[in-house]
């Protein structure tokens, strides 16, 4: 089944857009866990908490993309090797055009962009 050059713009813009709420979603996850830590272990003080929240959200951000521009840099064989193996294990039931190197790429965004948000919260403090 091939797919019009229209239809497959909308289901990547589509799988762009799930990727991107699954980074938002694991990364207020994130921030809530490292906001209590950073509430609990700073002396019981909001901006501490922000302050942890913001490393480490920034943190974990930048690991992503650096995982991304590794996967960018390998070349070769393994990389069909690799979306065969996506294809298997039910990859592409869940993200049907994009591949792993874009998800991986927007739940760093996602990352960064709420890692900004409390930056613009603790500014405001």
């Amino acid at each position: 089944m091939t797919l019009s050059r229209k239809e497959m713009v909308k289901k990547a813009a589509l799988d762009v857009l799930k990727a991107f709420i699954i980074g938002v979603a694991a990364a207020a996850a994130a921030a809530i866990i490292l906001f209590a830590c950073g509430f609990l272990f700073g002396s019981f003080q909001i901006v501490n908490g922000f302050e942890v929240v913001k490393d480490g959200l920034l943190l974990i951000g930048a690991i992503g993309l650096f995982l991304v521009a590794g996967m960018l840099l390998a070349k070769g064989k393994k990389e069909n090797a690799d979306e065969k193996k996506e294809a298997k294990n039910g990859w592409r039931q869940h993200f049907s055009v994009v591949g792993l190197k874009t998800v991986v790429l927007m739940i760093s965004a996602a990352f960064l962009l709420i890692a900004s948000v409390a930056d613009l919260i603790l500014l405001n403090l």
